[in-house]
This record gives structure tokens, sequence and C-alpha cells, in this order.
């Protein structure tokens, strides 16, 4: 996929996932929105212990993304839980489906927003972004390396009346061409930043759905957490 913004030369955008091993696609957690024209991409990982956490994280990037909303602006998040209310809820769903949905949703996030030679990142949670430059990482946000991921990263919560400002992860810089941005789920987030030799695979060639899945899977068995696994690639 390509489009131009607003006088730079086109962005080239490719988006992939491979979810747990063992699950189908249906049971993806992960989702990621791009709006090449508006150069808006957001990446959203659904917290498995949570409720419909595939609806929430879609709901957040399809905000921020189709939208142009911001998702910690305490009215859209009040918005956004509304739309959840109402895709989740069926009066025939069984008590414990209802007890669960009381416990409500949650998701990581990160927003990229790329400007004509700028760009701005809005984050919060341990999906990342990684802006490379011949294969080297210049920012890599909200977390900078393996050791600050863990089981507990701070989400975006369905029941919270809002974000605290404290807990989001906001700054950008400027790009060239060439760049490369990669928006990645924890899982790979955390691989990569581990094993920083495979970064040219991801500036270097087209990346295909086949290849990811391969990648995927073979490094399962190398360390890769068995997590949905969700990338978007922006080359600049």
């Amino acid at each position: 996929m390509t489009a131009s913004v607003q006088g730079q030369p086109p962005l080239t955008v490719s988006i992939h996932t491979v979810p747990k091993h063992g699950r189908g696609e249906s049971e993806n957690e992960d989702s990621v929105t791009a709006n090449e024209r508006e150069g808006r991409f957001a990446i959203s990982d659904g917290a498995s212990t949570a409720a419909r956490p595939e609806v929430w994280s879609r709901l957040l990037t399809e905000a921020y993304s189709t939208e142009s909303l911001d998702p910690f602006n305490q009215a859209v998040q009040r918005e956004l839980r509304r739309r959840w209310q109402q895709e989740v809820n069926r009066p025939d769903l069984p008590w414990f489906a209802q007890a669960k949905l009381a416990q409500g949703s949650a998701a990581t996030f990160i927003g990229l927003q790329v400007f004509e030679s700028g760009f701005d990142v809005a984050a919060i949670g341990d999906s990342c972004l990684l802006h490379l430059r011949d294969a080297e990482i210049l920012l890599s946000a909200p977390l900078s390396n393996a050791e600050e991921f863990s089981r507990f990263p701070v989400l975006v919560r369905t029941l919270d009346e809002t974000t605290p400002t404290q807990e989001i992860w906001a700054g950008g810089g400027q790009h060239q061409a060439g760049d490369v941005f990669l928006l990645a789920t924890d899982a790979i987030a955390k691989y990569l930043l581990q094993n920083r030799v495979y970064l040219p695979l991801f500036c270097d060639a087209p990346i295909t759905d086949d290849w990811f899945c391969d990648f995927v899977i073979e490094h399962r068995r190398l360390g890769l957490a068995n997590d949905d696994t969700t990338i978007c690639v922006v080359r600049t």
C-alpha cells in the first residue's frame, strides 16, 4: 500500500499478524489500523485476561487512524467505552459472560502520525515504535530495551474514566527518505530489541505475509514468545 502525505514521497505500508500457536485468526487480540492518506498508524494489543479485548483494541486503533481522534482524550474515551459496551453486550449472553464483561476490557496502544519531515508518537504499555535508519534504531518507544518489558504493562481500560497523563508516553522527531517506522506488539518488539541482528530483514526488502509467518514460527523455537504477533511497517 502506498500514499502521499502532504508533499512528501509516498509512504509504503505493510501490515502482518500471526495469532498465538494453536489459535485461529478470529482469536487474535491484536489490532492495527493504517490511514496512509493522513499518515496515521496505530497498533494495539488487547489484554488476554480482559473481556473482549479484540473489540477494544480495534476501537482504539480505528479511532486514532481512521477518525483522527485522540484515544487518551477523556471525551473520546467515554465515546469509545460506549461503543465497546454497545458492541459486546447482548441480551442472550450467559451469566458468566456478563460477569466477565462487568470486569471491563484493556489494551496497550501506540499511535504514529507522520508529517512531511517529522512525526509524533503517543503510547501506553508495551507495544512499541522502532524508528530505523539503515537498520539502526534512532528511537524505541515507549520502551527502549528488552529488560523494561513485564507481565503487567500499563493499559488503556474501559473502566477508567481517563488515562493518567503520567502513564502516556509522548514524543516525536524528524525523519528522512528511506527511514522505516516499525510498530510492533510486545512479543516481536521485545524480541527485536534483544536480537537487533534481525532488524535489517525488516528494512531491506518488502515483507510478505508468508515471510512474516515463517519468521514468527521459526523464531518461536528460538525464544520469541508465543503471543499474538503483529507489525505495521511504514517506509518513508
